[in-house]
C-alpha cells in the first residue's frame, strides 16, 4: 500500500504544471499617438521597426510590414519565463528576426516562435490609424 501510495505522489508531481511559458502580467497604458512625419520615427521608416520603452510590460517594438500600410507592435516581454530580469525582446542585429539574448527564443515579425524554449507567441498589441500618417497604439490585446 505504501508503495502505491509513493508511485501515485510521483506520479502527479511528474504531471505538474510547466510555468516556464506562463502569463505576461497585463499592461494598461494610454493611447500612444504616433504621427509618422515626425523626425523621432524615423527608424520606423528606414529600418521598419523601432522601440517604444514608454508603453507596455517591457516595451513595445513597432514594426511596418513591408510594402504595406500594416504596423505591429510587439510587447518586449519574452513568454518564456516572462518574469525573468533579462527576459526582454530585441529586435536581431540581422533585422531579420527578434530574439530574447537571455534564453535565446527567436520570433518572426508575425510574433510566432521559429525557435524553443519559447513555445507561445508575442503579445500584440492593437494598433488603429487616425488619418494617412498617423497611428495609435492601445493597450488591447490583438
Amino acid at each position: 500500500m505504501i508503495r502505491k501510495s509513493l508511485f501515485f505522489m510521483l506520479l502527479l508531481g511528474a504531471c505538474s504544471s510547466d510555468l516556464s511559458d506562463e502569463g505576461i502580467a497585463p499592461a494598461s497604458f494610454p493611447d500612444e499617438v504616433i504621427n509618422l512625419n515626425l523626425p523621432a520615427y524615423n527608424d520606423l521608416r528606414t529600418k521598419g521597426w523601432m522601440y517604444i520603452n514608454t508603453i507596455g510590460v517591457r516595451g513595445v517594438i513597432l514594426y511596418h510590414v513591408p510594402n504595406t500600410l500594416e504596423y505591429y507592435a510587439f510587447e518586449r516581454n519574452c513568454t518564456f519565463q516572462p518574469y525573468e530580469a533579462c527576459s526582454t525582446v530585441e529586435v536581431h542585429s540581422s533585422g531579420l528576426f527578434m530574439i530574447d539574448p537571455c534564453c535565446s527564443s527567436q520570433f518572426d515579425f508575425s510574433g510566432n516562435p521559429m525557435s524553443a524554449p519559447a513555445v507561445t507567441p508575442l503579445r500584440r498589441y492593437d494598433i488603429g490609424k487616425a488619418g494617412d500618417n498617423t497611428i495609435i497604439i492601445t493597450d488591447n490585446i490583438f
